[in-house]
């Protein structure tokens, strides 16, 4: 552990002031020992509001000033997909340990210079991935490796959420690493590989709309002994469940999975009830509901939005002066954005 961190209050620095550095800010109040030394935006008169909103001890529009604040013991990058490469070396340049909201690049050959930058300076970089760290998914990690559903033969996930350019602008603006599957797909992809590793083939397609982003992509990833089918979208809102079947049994992160507070174990007998038609069909939506003997429900709950778990990895990391998370290691970073490259704008 790193002698001058132990027993004092971790200051965090914040690059971006939108709304998951607000929903960021507002998790640290959860923290003990937590505190807000600083936050940068090109904007000086918004970095000013957002120091005061959220009691931040000095607020900044140079970036190379705020990098250069010795109070700042780790930096968390909420900017623009499009600059978080660019942000993440600066940070690890300056000596910072550092925190990229996902996805940790638009591109996997920027995240690995990232990583490469990180590995140079043997500095702390992770991606904010933070659905891996919530409870219900550390809990759903734990019962896939001890067995409880045997092995593990197929997931399948949907994330998507209606999305409109009038509302939602950057989220359609190629320039900016707009598109489903850099701003959803990330999500059951990172998990996917979480629990089976990486893909030994990639497959998948996309829909792209008016301004040249996906605005709804399909995976098919085969592992060995088992197969993902993912999906993401801005066309509709979807059921947003996480669903691991195994041969003995299965495990489902309830809705939204991407903050999951809620997950279901299935028996071999329940699951196929409730999940052998895919949730499509009268008779499998009407079994979801009931309470039928093989199925424990598993809460969760938490204060917040969730993003305090991620951000307690961090500090413990840096704390303990390792370079990466064990749970959320930049290889699968890279290979969540490389199999992205493989099927988005795929017809």
């Amino acid at each position: 552990m790193r002698s001058d961190m132990i027993g004092r209050t971790f200051n965090w620095g914040i690059i971006g002031t939108g709304g998951i550095a607000r929903q960021f800010a507002a998790d640290l109040r959860l923290l003990p020992y937590v505190r807000l030394a600083g936050v940068c935006s090109r904007d000086e008169r918004r970095a000013a509001a957002f120091a005061a909103e959220f009691a931040v001890a000095r607020s900044f529009a140079d970036p190379d000033r705020f990098l250069a604040d010795p109070e700042i013991d780790a930096v968390y990058v909420a900017s623009p997909n499009s600059v978080h490469a660019d942000q993440a070396v600066a940070a690890i340049e300056a000596g910072k340990p550092v925190l990229v909201e996902k996805p940790l690049a638009v591109s996997a050959n920027e995240a690995r210079r990232i990583a490469d930058a990180a590995a140079a300076r043997r500095i702390f970089a992770m991606e904010g991935l933070w659905t891996r760290f919530l409870p219900a998914v550390r809990e759903a990690k734990r019962l896939v490796e001890e067995g409880r559903i045997g092995e593990v033969r197929e997931i399948r996930a949907e994330l998507a959420y209606r999305r409109t350019e009038a509302a939602d602008g950057r989220l359609f603006r190629p320039e900016l690493g707009g598109g489903a599957a850099l701003d959803l797909g990330v999500y059951p992809l990172s998990l996917a590989i979480h629990f089976l590793g990486r893909p030994t083939s990639v497959s998948g397609s996309s829909r792209i709309g008016a301004s040249g982003v996906d605005v709804r992509t399909e995976f098919r990833l085969a592992f060995e002994g088992a197969q993902a089918h993912l999906s993401c979208g801005f066309d509709r809102d979807g059921d947003n469940r996480f669903i691991v079947i195994g041969s003995e049994g299965a495990l489902r992160l309830e809705a939204p999975f991407l903050k999951a507070q809620r997950l279901t174990l299935f028996s071999q007998s329940s699951a196929k009830a409730a999940l052998g038609g895919g949730g499509r069909s009268l008779l499998s939506r009407v079994a979801a509901r009931l309470p039928l003997p093989g199925r424990e429900i598993r809460s969760h709950a938490f204060d917040g939005v969730g993003l305090r778990f991620e951000a307690e990895a961090v500090m413990r990391a840096v704390r303990d002066g390792k370079t990466q998370s064990a749970v959320m290691p930049i290889a699968d970073s890279i290979a969540g954005l490389e199999i992205i490259e493989t099927v988005r704008f795929v017809r």
